[in-house]
This record gives C-alpha cells, structure tokens and sequence, in this order.
C-alpha cells in the first residue's frame, strides 16, 4: 500500500502533509499516450545526480551511482528495486511499473558535477536502482 508522496504534484498542491521532509519540490504529472496509457510519468528536478554508496560500493566496482528514474516501465515481477519506491510514498506493485518518476535535470547536474576542480575521475555505475534505458526513451 503506497503511503503519502513526499512532493508535491503540480495538480495537487497543497497534498503533502505527512511530516516527512520532501525530496523534490513539485512534481509535473504527464499522463502516457498510446503504447503509454496508463503510466504517469512524474518530472522532477533533482538536487543532485551522483549518489555516493556510503556503506561502500558492495557488489558494484565503484560506489557512485547515477538514477535518472525511479520505477521502471519494463515491470519485471521479480526486480529487486521495487521497494525503494515505497520510500517515495509509492506503491511496490502498480505504482512501480506504472508511476515513473523522471529527473528531467540530470544531464545538467551531471555537467556540473562533473566539472573539473569538482571531481575525481571516479567510475560511475549507471541504472543501478531501475533501467536507465526505459521503454518511453525510444
């Protein structure tokens, strides 16, 4: 069962009153078209893109990651990261498949993020929480 959203939507302001701190600050509902009908995709605008694993990279060869979304329309039953969308007030099941959350800044973030006098020259594991490939990107 999805709780509240920890955001505003655009249509909907005014909703979010839970206590929890918000992680964007309004997000731009777009209803799917077509091959599409059915999913919202929720636009956001992220404070940052690169996330650094603080308990260490695990499995993964480095621990910075970069998620352009969350949730994922492939709806693959078995995904490991279905749970991380209950964080975000949404459901594990439906809102999972069907709610996609799109940071439409990344690619500016990630400029600047990666700007020289800022970074490293660290490796970074792309899609590591959903398919940075989704099906509504062509």
């Amino acid at each position: 069962m999805a709780g509240q959203l920890r955001w505003e939507l655009d249509d909907a302001p005014g909703a979010r009153d839970n206590g929890q701190v918000a992680l964007f600050e309004r997000a731009e509902r777009h209803v799917g078209k077509g091959e599409f009908r059915g999913m919202e995709f929720l636009h956001v605008r992220a404070k940052s893109i690169i996330n650094e694993l603080k308990d260490g990279p695990g499995f993964l060869p480095t621990p910075f990651t970069i998620n352009a979304y969350r949730g994922c329309s492939h709806a693959c039953t078995y995904c490991f990261a279905r749970p991380t969308h209950a964080y975000l007030g949404l459901g594990i099941g439906e809102d999972f498949d069907r709610r996609i959350v799109v940071k439409v800044n990344a690619v500016e973030l990630l400029r600047a993020e990666l700007r020289p006098h800022r970074w490293a020259g660290h490796a970074i594991a792309m899609g590591t929480n959903t398919d940075p490939y989704q099906r509504c990107e062509g």
